[in-house]
């Protein structure tokens, strides 16, 4: 809900707090084979909604738009996704870096107008995969995009040509192994 709040600090200290591991109550607690645990109970919803946590501060798509990285904590100045999935059949594909974005990527399995949130600072080129410049409007802070069924849109800074291809991405930190010994 934070990230949906667009409060990306307090949604990662959620996150934060169910991933360390810390026991809630008496007898709750995320085991090592990722279950949540309550009392006897193993279940497996908390930790797909975790993950599904994740997902939100990545990406997000409501009320006919689609952002990227819409609630980021400014701790992850670094984030790189591949194909993930948003309503109206739109595959995303998005780096950045340093704390701001540098590129999107978006791919229409449907064919459908796009509305981006793009979350890129100054002015944007909007391109197909081979680089030729695709018809787009500016609507508020994002850019609406007419694609066709299999066309993809790279949103860049104006005048930059980066590697749009998924990275990974270092750690902030370290943290416990999961899993059994």
């Amino acid at each position: 809900m934070y990230s949906a709040m667009g409060r990306p600090e307090d949604a990662l200290s959620f996150l934060r707090h169910f991933l360390e591991r810390k026991q809630v109550g008496s007898n709750a607690v995320l085991t090592e084979n990722t279950f949540y645990r309550e009392g006897g109970n193993l279940a497996i919803e908390s930790p797909l909604m975790a993950a599904q946590a994740v997902l939100e501060m990545m990406v997000q798509s409501h009320n006919d738009v689609v952002r990227v990285f819409p609630s980021v904590s400014s701790t992850w100045a670094d984030a790189s996704i591949s194909s993930l999935r948003t309503q109206g059949a739109f595959l995303v594909d998005a780096s950045r870096s340093g704390g701001r974005t540098d590129w999107v990527k978006v791919h229409s399995e449907a064919g459908a107008p796009l509305v981006l949130e793009h979350g890129i600072t100054g002015d944007v080129d909007v391109r197909d995969a081979r680089g030729r410049r695709l018809e787009h409007r500016p609507r508020g802070t994002a850019v609406e995009i007419p694609l066709r069924r299999g066309q993809s849109a790279i949103v860049t800074r104006r005048g930059t040509r980066p590697d749009v291809s998924a990275r990974d991405v270092k750690a902030n930190g370290s943290s416990s192994r999961w899993g059994l010994p």
